[in-house]
């Protein structure tokens, strides 16, 4: 019981550092939809520059934000490469099964063809997040909105 108290206070105390007046419903869950989308943006090293250009385009909560986003890693992690066989094959390329192996072998013949490679693996990871974007903002933000309203 110990471990998980001490887990959830990692997570959450973030929030706790929110002050309870002065943040809107519709804003708290605006905040937490840009969290959640940028934190699974299918490229490593990009996440955090992704929130803070959003949060600050919509003026949003800079704290809610990065929290959510940086709590979001373990799912960019396991999305990714989902998100990249998907791209893959909507633009009916072939199947990817990316390994380190495949990594290293494309760095192989050169450094610029490595990164050639790797970064058309990123664009249909890229593909396939744009597609689910829009889906996936409107229906965190209603339920995060409807839950926070509820709790006002």
């Amino acid at each position: 019981m110990k471990i998980v108290d001490s887990i959830i206070n990692k997570f959450l105390v973030p929030f706790h550092l929110v002050p309870a007046e002065g943040l809107s419903p519709e804003k708290l869950a605006f905040s937490i939809t840009i969290g959640i989308i940028c934190g699974i943006f299918p490229v490593f090293g990009t996440t955090t520059m992704l929130s803070l250009l959003l949060t600050g385009l919509f003026r949003q909560n800079l704290l809610v934000v990065q929290s959510v986003q940086w709590t979001m890693a373990l799912f960019q992690i396991i999305l990714i490469i989902p998100f990249m066989q998907f791209g893959a094959y909507l633009l009916n390329q072939q199947q990817l099964h990316i390994t380190i192996e495949q990594v290293k072998l494309a760095f192989h013949p050169g450094m610029m063809a490595g990164i050639k490679t790797i970064g058309i693996f990123h664009l249909y990871g890229i593909l396939t997040w744009s597609l689910l974007l829009f889906p996936l903002a409107s229906s965190s933000y209603f339920i995060c909105l409807a839950i926070f309203k509820r709790r006002k």
